[in-house]
């Protein structure tokens, strides 16, 4: 797999510009890669629900409640970009049963655990769709200091657009079935039901 250096050579590459050696150099091209390389790999991690950047952990809680509105606070680790669940509940499907409030999570829920989106630094772990993407995206945000081209910028980020929502998302699709409850049972009617069985 690329390293960091060879991902920002493909992206120097896609501006018509020639290689670095290494990051730390003090290239103005190698200036600017490093500059915006930590921070748009996260960008594009946060952006998706990348199958190799899933990760699963059981959440600390907070010695402090919430103020008002929910019974607990747990810590978010400090790798997470993304929250996807806690508990199984994915907030996208059904709102109401946590949500996400600085790097705390706040739930009902004495006990919480949470899959999410963490920060990769390791290029060796990078899935071959996602380094494509972050070239394309890294290449999109250097492209003006390098070139002052922002017109290729706008056309690269477009290029970075299509990928992240058409072929990545069929991809990590295939990859495994969602363990998220369905939508039939986040409906309000079954939670109503249930709660009518056992009172």
């Amino acid at each position: 797999m690329p390293s960091e250096t060879t991902i920002c050579n493909l992206a120097l590459g896609k501006l018509g510009e020639g290689t670095i050696i290494a990051l730390d150099e003090e290239s103005p091209e190698a200036r600017v890669c490093r500059l915006h390389y930590e921070e748009t790999r996260d960008e594009v991690l946060r952006s998706h629900r990348w199958n190799f950047a899933i990760k699963r952990e059981h959440l600390v809680r907070n010695v402090t409640p919430p103020v008002f509105g929910w019974n607990f606070r747990y810590e978010l680790p400090t790798d997470c970009l993304r929250v996807l669940d806690v508990c199984g509940w994915d907030v996208t499907k059904r709102p109401g049963h946590w949500e996400v409030e600085g790097r705390f999570v706040v739930s009902n829920d004495e006990d919480a655990d949470a899959r999410y989106i963490w920060r990769v630094v390791d290029c060796n772990l990078f899935d071959a769709l996602f380094v494509e993407a972050l070239v394309l995206k890294l290449a999109g945000k250097i492209a003006r200091p390098i070139n002052g081209s922002a017109k290729m910028s706008q056309e690269l980020l477009g290029e970075y657009e299509k990928l992240t929502a058409g072929r990545a998302r069929r991809m990590d699709s295939f990859e495994g079935n969602s363990l998220r409850r369905p939508a039939w049972q986040n409906s309000d009617l079954v939670t109503a039901r249930f709660i009518d069985a056992i009172s």
